[in-house]
Order: C-alpha cells, then structure tokens, then sequence
C-alpha cells in the first residue's frame, strides 16, 4: 500500500508478481513493453515519470482508484518550466541547472553562473569578465556560463559551457553566441551530453578494461568480452553500442554487399548516440554507401505512443539522428507499427545474409549472430520492406524526407532550420564541450549544417540567421 502511495511501481511490480505467480515477459506483455524494461523497473533502475505510463500500470496491474489517489506531477527540474522561453529562470549569480532524468540517464546537475548581458557584439552578447567568471572558466567538471537579455517583453537566456566561452584574451569579456539561446534544442544537446559525460565518466576505470581498443579502431579483427555488471546504464548503452558496431563490420565481408538495417532507437536518449557517441560516427563513415541513397537504408520503428511521451528536446535529437544518416547516403524509413517495435536489429543482404546486432533495450548484454537462415532471411526483409512501402516519413529526396520526419514528431521546421543554421555557423563546442574521450560532437556538427543545407531553401531563412 506505500509503494502504491508513493509510486514506486518497482516495488508493486515484484509484488504482484509475487502474487499472480506472472513472469516478467507476461507482465511486459500487459503493459505493451519490453521484459527489459520491467527487470530495471524492479531493480530501481527505471523510474515511471510520465502521467499517462502510470495510468496505463495501474489500469494493467488492477490497481483499485481509490488506493492511487491524485497521480503526481512529473518530476521537473526546478529551474525549468513547463515552456522554456518565458517562464524559464536562472537566477543572477551561482546556481545549478538541474537535468531531468531519462530512461537511462540520471538526474543531472550543472554548476551555473548567471548574469546579464554587460553588451552585444555582432550575434554575440558579452558577459563582463570578473575573478568568479575566471575561476568557472577553469572548472574541470562540466558548469555554464549564462546571461539573461530582455527584449520583446521576454526575458531569453544563453548559455555556454565554462570552459568553452569565447574570449580574445584573459580578462576580456566571455562572449556567449546567440546561437546559444537556451530552448528545447540547447536543452537537448546539454542534456544528453551531460548526461552520457557524468555517467560514462564514473564508470571511466571499469570502461578501460571492457574498451581496451582505441574508440577511432572500429575495424580491428576479432571482438572485445562483453560485462555490464556494475555499469551505469549510460555506460553499458556505450559498450553494447561498441560491440554491436564492431560486430556489424567485422562481418562485412561475409555479409557481401550493402546491407539494410533495421534500428531498435524510438527516443531522443537512444537517438543521441548516434550524435555523440564517437565509435558510432566513425562506424557510419566506414558503412556509407558508395553511392548515395542507392538502395543503402535504414528503418526506424517509431509508434505514435513513443513521439506522444517524448519531450520535445528528446524529439529533437531523434530528427538530428536521422539527418545524419541521410548525410550518409542513407535513405531512411520511419514505421509506426508498434508489433515491430520489439524487433530485434539487423543489417540485411537480402536473399544473402543478415548480421544480427541488438543492444536497445536488450536486457543484460548485446545480442550478436550471424545468419543465412531462409526463414530469418524472409522474415527480415518483410520487416523492412514494409517499413519502405509504409514509411510515415516517404519521401522521394532526403529533403522530402527530412521534412516529413519533423513532421511525424511534431516540430516546426522552419525553427528546426533556423536553430540548425545557427549551430552550423558558430558549432556546438563550445555550447557542450564533451569530457570523457568517448564522446564527440562531430556528428551533431554535421547533422546540423545538413540540415540547414536542405531546408533553408524550404524555410526561406539564410543559414546561420539570428533573430
């Protein structure tokens, strides 16, 4: 009854469980989700945050409406508001920005000095420099440097990393680019890359042995041993991402042509690490098509429920993946079947061989086999086949497409390519400068200067435009 009162559906979950003698599969069934997703549940490694989740366990599990009482608000981070924009606040002086937590990432707290904005210079505004400015600037761990600029009757924010804030000289003022505002994508990109940085980095001493290769060697013969106990969940994304990578190109050969893939990424979190996860853009530029959207492709299964629970800066980041992919070569497909959403992923020569590679919500380690089964064979190419023939996000040129894709998640493209134009003319590094050697930014980089090159025409703003 307390675990009901105060939502701690891990809890309720194992005892009812318990009770109807059910298997995790058979509760995940109920529940429309992955059996992964039920074991962190029960461990205390997923937390239920979003209204309606909750309604849909209650109603599942036959939770009476008289023991739930009111369903409680979702955890917010006090300094952001339901809109970013006007009711965001970070108060002058040293604070902390605090993160909302994902489906794997934890809670993230960034050190924040706020002042306002001492003078603009070109599309840049100036914040004074002084001996704490000074000192932020030197912080080895991740801390923002933002102002606060009033115009229109709103009050907008900018926000740099500390140690990334652009100055000619010692003593000069820090130099914050507009491009920086703090909104839904700023949001995303921080983030995420707060968020992989701080959980990648306390694992740093257990990743060494478990990534005992360079993350540049993708392509070496052989594959690493594979332990994610212990791990954070953000650090065993990055070793089951690795291995599954390393998988895929150690069987190229045997694969004997250019694959399809299918993907298992439904939201921002999963999405992003393709934008920051290093080895992962290196494994993109060793899989790119000789010719461009020639047949290479890759599916997306991205249910309507999945795009309604995401936030719109984990929306964003899913766009951004999927750009980059078509910066590749790669077409991409977008299905929103949810009975395939479970699917485990693959890379398919059809009528040839299928490399099967699956660590998204896998539940204890990456998933790897390589076949040339018939019956596997058909299945997949039925599987993607339809997902080329249904796609939400058809389109004839990956401009239709790209379009299409911010469509299908709800975000206004011609922000989508003035924000994007922005990014690409001043680069995200100094807005999110990565610290663990695991992640990088030039993937986002690329992503954004893509799409601005393929909407701006549609958007009818000049790359790299301010307000």
């Amino acid at each position: 009854m307390a675990a009901i009162r105060v939502w701690d559906f891990g809890v309720v979950v194992r005892l009812f469980r318990q009770h109807t003698g059910l298997s995790q599969a058979a509760v995940a069934r109920l529940v429309n989700i992955d059996q992964a997703e039920v074991s962190r549940l029960e461990r205390g490694r997923k937390k239920i945050r979003d209204r309606r989740q909750l309604a849909q366990w209650g109603e599942a599990l036959g939770v009476p409406d008289g023991l739930l009482g009111p369903l409680p608000d979702v955890d917010r981070p006090l300094s952001m508001a339901d809109s970013l924009g006007n009711h965001l606040t970070l108060p002058d002086g040293h604070g902390q920005l605090l993160l909302p937590a994902g489906r794997n990432l934890p809670p993230t707290a960034l050190p924040t000095l706020t002042g306002p904005v001492a003078s603009l210079q070109g599309d840049a505004l100036l914040l004074a420099s002084s001996g704490e400015a000074e000192a932020w600037s030197r912080m080895p761990l991740r801390a923002l440097l933002a102002v606060h600029h009033s115009g229109d009757g709103t009050q907008r924010y900018f926000v740099t990393d500390a140690r990334g804030g652009a100055r000619d000289e010692a003593g000069s003022p820090f130099a914050i680019p507009m491009a920086y505002e703090f909104d839904d994508f700023t949001l995303g990109i921080l983030w995420a890359a707060a968020g992989f940085d701080s959980t990648i980095l306390g694992d740093d001493a257990a990743l060494y042995g478990e990534l005992d290769l360079p993350s540049q060697d993708l392509s070496g013969v052989g594959r690493q041993s594979v332990t994610l106990d212990g791990l954070t969940d953000g650090s065993q994304m990055l070793v089951g991402s690795r291995a599954c990578a390393r998988f895929i190109l150690d069987q190229r050969d045997q694969l004997g042509g250019d694959p399809v893939f299918w993907t298992r990424e439904q939201r921002g979190e999963e999405a992003a690490t393709w934008l920051l996860f290093e080895h992962k853009h290196r494994y993109l530029e060793l899989m790119a098509p000789a010719r461009a959207h020639d047949g290479v492709g890759r599916a997306f299964c991205v249910p309507h429920q999945e795009v309604a629970a995401s936030p719109k800066y984990e929306r964003v980041l899913l766009f951004l993946a999927i750009a980059l992919m078509e910066s590749y070569g790669i077409t991409t497909w977008v299905t929103d079947e949810a009975d395939l959403q479970q699917t485990e992923g693959f890379a398919l020569v059809p009528g040839h061989r299928a490399a099967i590679a699956t660590w998204v919500r896998a539940e204890s380690a990456p998933q790897t086999a390589l076949t040339s089964g018939a019956r596997s064979l058909r299945a997949f190419a039925g599987i993607t086949g339809h997902a080329r023939a249904h796609s939400v996000t058809m389109g004839s040129t990956s401009r239709e497409r790209l379009a299409a894709t911010s469509d299908y998640l709800g975000l206004d493209r011609a922000w989508l390519t003035h924000r994007c134009g922005q990014l690409a003319a001043v680069g995200t590094t100094g807005l999110a400068r990565p610290r663990s050697r695991h992640l990088s930014l030039d993937a986002l980089d690329r992503a954004c200067a893509y799409v601005a090159a393929e909407l701006r025409s549609e958007a009818g703003a000049p790359v790299g435009a301010t307000r």
